[in-house]
């Protein structure tokens, strides 16, 4: 009987050590939001009254240890910069389909954030802090100009660059922009 005890005890702890082992390596921090948004409109934006937004915000950090603290107990963490990926989809009927959609990627500043808005003569970039505002924007490949201003809003998907009033630069992919 005491043979059998010490037996069912040490499978027990075996088959818990070796689970314990079995973890998840990834040590990044990844989540992500949905925000569904109704707003009416009065502008000549568009051609409707109200308008659905869907906005999916998704939220990346990758971590890593220092490749000098290879094999040792205690390894330091290296924190790389915050990736942000937006998916901004529009509704202008009542159909269960979206009629728009575009997708924003950029690493995050810790001083602000970007907010984007989806209109039909282009996007519009700002910013979250009532002190800060986009001073340029020009696409990397051409090195056209573009702005907040109506007819010379970003209109294509790309590869764009936006400097800041403060002298901050933040490099920016715009992707899937179609319409549905």
């Amino acid at each position: 009987m005491k043979n059998l005890k010490l037996t069912v005890l040490g499978l027990v702890l075996a088959t818990s050590g070796l689970f314990a082992q079995e973890a998840d390596l990834d040590m990044s921090d990844k989540w992500v939001t949905k925000d569904v948004v109704t707003m009416e409109v009065d502008s000549d934006e568009y051609d409707v009254n109200e308008i659905t937004m869907l906005e999916i915000t998704k939220v990346f950090t990758p971590v890593m240890l220092d490749p000098e603290d290879r094999y040792k107990l205690n390894q330091d963490i290296i924190f790389m910069p915050t990736q942000i990926t937006k998916t901004i989809k529009l509704d202008y009927d009542a159909d269960a389909l979206y009629d728009r959609e575009v997708e924003f990627t950029y690493n995050k500043s810790d001083d602000f954030d970007l907010d984007f808005t989806l209109t039909k003569d282009g996007i519009i970039i700002l910013t979250d802090k009532d002190d800060l505002f986009v001073k340029k924007m020009w696409d990397k490949n051409s090195e056209i100009m573009f702005s907040n201003i109506k007819n010379k809003r970003i209109k294509n998907e790309g590869d764009y660059v936006i400097e800041l009033t403060d002298g901050q630069k933040v490099d920016l992919k715009i992707s899937n922009y179609e319409r549905m």
